[in-house]
This record gives structure tokens, sequence and C-alpha cells, in this order.
């Protein structure tokens, strides 16, 4: 009997006795033991569980302070270098300025020494030379419109606020108003992407040493070698570039001399003499005579 384990149950119907094997008594006994080990392992692990999470956690914060710190020097380097290439803009459009001023100097001075067209040649031209002139010489109005927002010479930049030479002249039109080469020529450029000042652009070479630009277009047609034909639609008013609102931005320069367009755009055979008084930097009395003898040639 010592192997066995007697277990007595007592109740109100009496007394029972068990008689309980002592390898269950064993067994019992580990499975207690078990469960309070794992138990116990369990809450070890946990607590060591624990214990990772927080150094994660500090490892984390760690980590995002140096990140906000990182941050904060990058922030602080971009507007350093923010500031520089302010200062750098601001200094390049000083000196496009004075580069546009000196170089309008240099065409006062050089109007001082243009002789004016002679009486001789002005007659030696008749109404079919004239008409020629006016085709192959920038001549007319490039887009359909009886306005102009800013006209040539200096002005306050709509968009820096400061005093700046301007080249052209901008004529406001609607959105997609057509745009017309007002003389026959060879399409030197096109920029066919809204990027730069003038966005998308076209230049122009016409004969005798004279070009046009038509700037921040809405779209371009021709390509760059295309000849081109007065009155031809070369494109469509837009407000690419530096713009505040859709208007055409136009030049004509003369053997890179730049010439204020409204002249141009006034010129026709009904005042034919006139340009040769108030537009004095081209040199009227030669070209005017190579037209008469080309066309005297043509003819024989």
């Amino acid at each position: 009997m010592k192997n066995r384990l007697i277990i007595t149950v007592s109740d109100i119907n009496g007394t029972k006795s068990y008689n309980v094997h002592q390898f269950v008594k064993k067994f019992f006994i580990f499975i207690v033991l078990f469960v309070l080990i794992l138990l116990g392992g369990s809450f070890l692990f946990i607590s060591s569980l624990n214990d990772e999470i927080k150094e994660i956690q500090i490892d984390k914060e760690t980590q995002l302070s140096l990140l906000s710190e990182k941050e904060d020097k990058l922030q602080t380097q971009n507007k350093l270098y923010s500031m520089q290439i302010n200062s750098k803009v601001k200094d390049i459009e000083e000196l496009s300025s004075q580069l546009d001023e000196l170089h309008n100097i240099i065409g006062i001075k050089k109007d001082d020494t243009k002789s004016e067209i002679t009486q001789k040649t002005l007659k030696a031209i008749d109404n079919q030379k004239k008409k020629y002139t006016l085709k192959v010489i920038p001549s007319g109005i490039p887009v359909e419109s009886n306005k102009i927002s800013s006209n040539f010479g200096y002005r306050i930049n709509p968009i820096t606020n400061k005093k700046q030479f301007h080249r052209g002249i901008d004529i406001p039109a609607p959105r997609k108003t057509p745009i017309r080469a007002t003389a026959d020529g060879v399409v030197e450029f096109v920029q066919s992407k809204n990027i730069g000042d003038y966005g998308r652009v076209i230049k122009i070479i016409h004969n005798y040493g004279f070009k046009t630009i038509y700037g921040h277009m809405f779209k371009t047609y021709p390509n760059a070698g295309d000849i081109v034909k007065k009155g031809q639609i070369i494109g469509l008013v837009g407000s690419s570039g530096r713009s505040t609102a859709p208007h055409l931005h136009y030049e004509v320069s003369f053997v890179n001399n730049i010439l204020n367009p409204k002249n141009f755009m006034n010129w026709s055979i009904k005042n034919y003499d006139e340009i040769f008084k108030k537009e004095r930097r081209v040199e009227w009395e030669s070209l005017i005579s190579l037209i008469n003898s080309q066309q005297e040639t043509q003819l024989r």
C-alpha cells in the first residue's frame, strides 16, 4: 500500500475512500511544476520583450531627434542657398539692364552718324519696289489688335517691379489669336516648350540683316529652317514664360541693333518715307540703293 495514495471524500451521504497510485501523484506534481515553470518563463520572456521594446523606442526617439536636427540643418542650408540664388538672380538682372542700357547708348551714338536718305534715292523707287521692300523687311502688325500694353524702351518690369529696358513691345490679344510673320524669312529658332523668360518663342531671319522675335506664344507652328511668307500664321497668342496675361512680345532688330517695332508696325506704302526719318539706326541710303539696283537687274 505504500505505492498508493488513499483519498477520502466525505459528504452528507457518507464517506468514500479512493486509492490512487503514486505515479498519478507524481504526474500531478510534475504537471503543477511544469505550469509554474511555464508561467515563470513566460513572465521572464514578456519582461525581456518589454525591455527590448523600450530600448527600440529609445533608439527610435534618438534617431528621430537626429533626423530632426539634420532636417533643421538642411532647411537652414536651403534658405541660405535660396538667398544666394536670389542674390545672383538680382545681380544678373541688374547686369542685363546695364547691358541693355549700354546697347541702347551705343545705338544712339550710331544714329548720330547716319546720313538721311537722299531724295534722288527715294525718287528712284517706284510702287513695285516699295511693295517688295515691305514684303522682305518687317512691316505691318503681327497680330490683330489695336492696343499696346508695353512700349519699347525703359519701363517698370511687371514681374520684378524694377526699371528695365524693354527690347520690344507687348501687344495684348485674346489667347489663341493667330500670329503672323511680318516679312518673308527663314525660321532661325523655335522654342515649342514653355521654358525661359519668353516661353514659347520664334525667331525669324529676314533679308538685308533684319530679324523678328515673337514671344510668350501659346503654340508654335514652323520648325527651325522653314521658309515663311509675310502674313503666314506662325503661332497663337499665349501667356507662356514670364507673363502676367495673354499677349505677344514682338521685337525687331537690324544687325543686332534693337529697333522700335512700332515704327515698322505703322510702316505701309501710304507713309513709306516716314520710317527713314523715325528709324535712324539703319543705313537706309545704302539699303534702298541696293534694292533699287537688284530690282532693276531683275527687270532687264
